[in-house]
């Protein structure tokens, strides 16, 4: 439940003042959700399609899909000839303090959930002359938040309504390479071209004396970074992987109008703002093992390490503070192949586990997410579907944020 938190017309003047572009520097740490924070995590590295999900979220030193080429290119080679793949998921979050919720303005008594579907991942990937080339798109990061509304009656009647609504993405396009070097070395490198959008509103109405004041904020995203890796193939049944993301700037073509509108006495003002900003994501790199315990069984492991110390945000001209440290996100998870025989047809069904620890960058509150993992799928000769859930809950905030995520892959491998 959403509730007024200040009288109305005090709220008017609140939102006024917080809506616009130049804030002054704020005197509540919001932490995990900074109006630019990506949904659940700012420890993104690559996309879990449904089978690394179910191992939970191991992805550096085994190709399930072409999607291994936003997290390890260098397992490209592993590919057979040509590969398609396409990943869907649906993701379930709770927040508590974002924006002007919780915030001073409108309060909650309890998490707000927001659920998501998304066609999230798709490419192909292909061999050529000994070289394999990867081409994807992925949604690499979300900036929806659960939309709040409150109204305020007096005497049975409306008297002021706050509405508090935003949305946004980042879509990245990858095209990638790998080679084999001899038996043992494989290495990969990955183009990256980010681009998305945010768009955030906060409206305030007066129904006594017909005023609104609205803010409205757009944002286009762009910028391009490199990923690469590495694996060597130490024994028969032990590969190790070592992974990297260069720090870039994601920039922002920014857009701001605020308006009050006063019908009853003429006023219409609108001041509008532009800007060019950005976004400095830090670099980024990892670890990853993978053991085979026999043929069919296998267990993995991951290890990510985010500079988020070097994070830097400019807003409509000024510095934002952040106070963010180096964060890591470690992930262990199994594998067993059971064969079967469906259709008339040789097959195999994977059964999938795992857990992960997801340390945010923030200082102050310290946060983090503990997450359980599992999934199986079917998988004949040149097709085959995976299915992956992950649920997790996080610690530190105080208000022990759940979250959710069930994803359904398709493959085809010729």
């Amino acid at each position: 439940m959403i509730k007024t938190f200040l009288a109305s017309r005090c709220s008017l003047l609140v939102v006024f003042l917080l809506a616009l572009p130049v804030a002054s520097p704020a005197q509540l740490v919001i932490g995990q959700y900074e109006d630019e924070a990506p949904l659940r995590t700012w420890n993104s590295f690559g996309l879990a399609s449904a089978s690394s999900l179910g191992r939970g979220e191991t992805m550096f030193a085994l190709a399930d899909d072409c999607s291994a080429a936003l997290s390890n290119p260098a397992l490209l080679a592993d590919l057979p000839r040509l590969t398609l793949s396409l990943n869907g998921s649906y993701s379930r979050h709770a927040l508590f303090r974002y924006s002007i919720v919780n915030t001073g303005v409108l309060v909650s008594d309890k998490n707000l959930g927001i659920g998501l579907f998304a066609l999230d991942f798709g490419g192909l990937s292909f061999h050529l002359k000994g070289w394999t080339f990867a081409l994807t798109a992925a949604l690499s990061e979300v900036y929806d938040r659960p939309q709040a509304y409150a109204q305020s009656t007096y005497q049975g009647s409306p008297y002021s309504a706050i509405l508090f609504d935003q949305s946004g993405f980042l879509r990245t396009i990858n095209m990638a390479v790998a080679h084999g070097i001899g038996r043992r070395f494989q290495v990969g490198l990955g183009f990256n071209f980010a681009r998305g959008e945010l768009r955030r509103k906060v409206e305030d109405e007066d129904f006594e004396n017909d005023i609104t004041i609205s803010h409205r904020i757009s944002q286009s995203y762009s910028g391009f970074y490199l990923n690469g890796g590495l694996l060597a193939r130490v024994t028969d049944r032990l590969d190790l992987a070592l992974v990297f993301r260069t720090s870039y700037d994601k920039k922002s073509k920014s857009r701001s109008e605020l308006r009050y509108q006063a019908p009853r006495a003429g006023t219409d003002i609108l001041i509008e703002a532009a800007s060019d900003d950005l976004y400095h994501q830090p670099w980024a790199a990892g670890l990853g093992v993978r053991y085979e315990l026999s043929p069919r069984f296998r267990v993995l492991g991951d290890l990510t390490y985010f500079r988020w110390s070097g994070y830097r945000v400019e807003y409509f001209g000024e510095r934002e503070k952040r106070d963010f440290g180096p964060a890591f996100k470690a992930a262990a998870g199994g594998e067993y192949n059971a064969p079967v025989r469906l259709f008339k047809k040789e097959a195999a069904i994977p059964l999938r586990f795992g857990i992960g620890y997801d340390r945010q960058p923030m200082r102050d509150p310290g946060s983090a997410y503990a997450i359980f993992s599992f999934g199986t799928g079917v998988h004949w000769r040149t097709v085959g579907f995976d299915i992956g859930g992950q649920i997790g809950r996080e610690s530190g905030s105080g208000r022990r944020l759940e979250v959710g995520r069930a994803c359904l892959s398709l493959g085809v491998r010729l």
